[in-house]
């Protein structure tokens, strides 16, 4: 049997911490009102401050080129600070299968869109025919990265007899990224919702901070587990 660490045994589909380099990332930073921090963190998680949409266009992985959008909001736990994943979507089934096997991404296949035009950025996510977000970013100045600490995600894998689960860990792997160039500006989300991707039930807007775009390099480890779910 080959060495592995995602499946299938025989070609396994990742070997490897991700890298990503000369990659562009546009992002709406929001705060999340309480009642999504609610319907979002699973305990013993506590909820931060603020909330991210973001779509990025990461480049020269193991993966190849690839895109990937998604929504993260603030969260503590212990000694730990990071953002937690609420959805993460991807053109990259690779990418997809060894985020959500290895750190516990909620990752799925989904089609991304982004244009820019001068300092004018317009971006969407569907899933299949359904638009799940949309962004829409006027940059004006110098931006400046929020750190974002550690990736937090809930990793859970039901038993095969449908009675609870086998694996139920909190996961955290330290994000480390390297900001090239930052702008920053005006923001606008609008969050869609499917029967599968409930994504505007979960997340509702207290309000937009800003909207951002950096290009950067990125290089996520292999993390821990820190915990467990309160089920």
């Amino acid at each position: 049997m080959t060495k592995q660490l995602t499946m299938p045994v025989y070609k396994p589909w990742f070997k490897g911490p991700v890298t990503y380099t000369d990659s562009d990332m546009v992002q709406v930073i929001f705060t999340p009102t309480a009642e999504s921090y609610k319907r979002i963190l699973p305990k013993p998680l506590a909820p931060g401050l603020l909330g991210g949409a973001y779509i990025a266009n990461f480049r020269n992985s193991q993966f190849g080129d690839l895109w990937e959008a998604g929504i993260v909001v603030q969260c503590t736990y212990k000694e730990h600070f990071g953002v937690y994943s609420v959805i993460q979507i991807t053109d990259n089934e690779a990418s997809s299968i060894a985020h959500r096997e290895i750190w516990g991404f909620p990752s799925k296949l989904g089609k991304i869109k982004c244009s820019r035009k001068d300092d004018r950025f317009k971006a969407s996510v569907k899933r299949g025919k359904d638009t799940l977000m949309k962004l829409d970013i006027k940059l004006e100045g110098p931006g400046e990265w929020i750190d974002t600490g550690s990736t937090i995600n809930l990793k859970l894998i039901p038993s095969v007899d449908g009675e609870g689960y086998d694996v139920n860990q909190l996961i955290a792997a330290d994000l480390h990224t390297t900001v090239h160039e930052g702008l920053a500006g005006e923001g606008k989300l609008a969050l869609g919702s499917t029967e599968q991707d409930p994504l505007a039930d979960l997340v509702q807007l207290e309000n937009v901070v800003a909207g951002t775009w950096f290009k950067i390099d990125m290089h996520l480890p292999f993390g821990k587990v820190i915990g467990e779910a309160e089920l």
